[in-house]
């Protein structure tokens, strides 16, 4: 008898089981959450300065490793890092207006970032109705997220405009002379003491070629659109095409390589130097 009722009930069950199967539910867990909890993102694309410089010209580029960590539904924090380049060339035309000789142009920076990252939609969705949801929440309003976070930026610079003086020919032969004020060109530097050939010990301003700055705040928003989530099983992960534009914002001057002084010593930026990068990358959520 006990064993004829178990028959039943495993006949009974069959239906359900190749329903689950056809579906290709996800594992969750007791509140309808995908149990995955990493995420881990790979990308790469262009990345634009703003600084002091007047530039005519500002794209580099930039390499992105990122480690997320689930915390709750859509609530992720994780630790990030970018090589790459930073650079700017300003108009260098001494005949138009908007004239600047400055450049600078980093052989590498190296940046190390904390953030948190929420995708909104997340908040409000069962993971298992997703899988019968329509492509737009499916793949944007799921895949949707905003960031922030903190840091800090380490830069090696390669080439720096530090020239006060320059002379140009014009068509007709003539030879143009511009001088700008030193301040302009002022950067990081430290103070070297020497002896002079009068054997007076004297400070003479030396500009470092590596600095660092603090990051903050470093906000981001972007599209995670999963690739193989709904057509395979993921019970070991899955893969996503991740879009993501960054705005990063130094709390001081160095990261353009310039900070000008006007002539009375005192602070001539009005804002602090800033770079977006915008990348396109590969996520294996697991």
């Amino acid at each position: 008898m006990q064993l004829k009722k178990i028959l039943s009930l495993g006949l009974i069950s069959i239906p359900f089981l190749i329903n689950a199967q056809t579906l290709k539910c996800p594992p969750v867990d007791r509140y309808g959450n995908a149990n995955q909890k990493f995420d881990l993102t790979v990308g790469a694309g262009p990345t634009f300065l703003y600084g002091d410089i007047n530039h005519k010209t500002n794209t580099g580029y930039a390499g992105v490793l990122k480690f997320d960590y689930k915390l709750y539904k859509g609530l992720y924090i994780g630790l990030e890092g970018q090589l790459g380049r930073l650079t700017a060339r300003g108009n260098d035309n001494v005949l138009e207006p908007d004239w600047d000789p400055r450049f600078v142009e980093n052989q590498f920076y190296v940046t190390g970032l904390f953030n948190a990252t929420v995708y909104p939609y997340r908040f409000f969705v069962n993971e298992r109705d997703l899988f019968r949801a329509t492509g737009i929440e499916k793949y944007v309003l799921n895949g949707f997220y905003v960031g922030i976070g903190a840091g800090v930026i380490f830069n090696n610079y390669a080439k720096i405009e530090r020239g006060t003086s320059f002379r140009f020919r014009a068509s007709d032969g003539t030879e143009i002379v511009q001088e700008i004020p030193e301040g302009i060109v002022n950067g990081p530097y430290e103070l070297v003491e020497r002896y002079d050939e009068a054997g007076n010990l004297v400070a003479e301003k030396q500009f470092k070629n590596k600095t660092r700055d603090f990051l903050f705040p470093v906000v981001s928003a972007g599209l995670a659109v999963p690739l193989n989530k709904y057509s395979s099983y993921y019970r070991a992960g899955y893969y996503s095409l991740v879009v993501n534009t960054q705005f990063t914002f130094s709390r001081g001057e160095d990261v353009d390589g310039y900070d000008p002084v006007a002539a009375d010593g005192t602070t001539a930026s009005k804002y602090n130097d800033m770079y977006n990068f915008t990348s396109l990358g590969v996520r294996y959520t697991f």
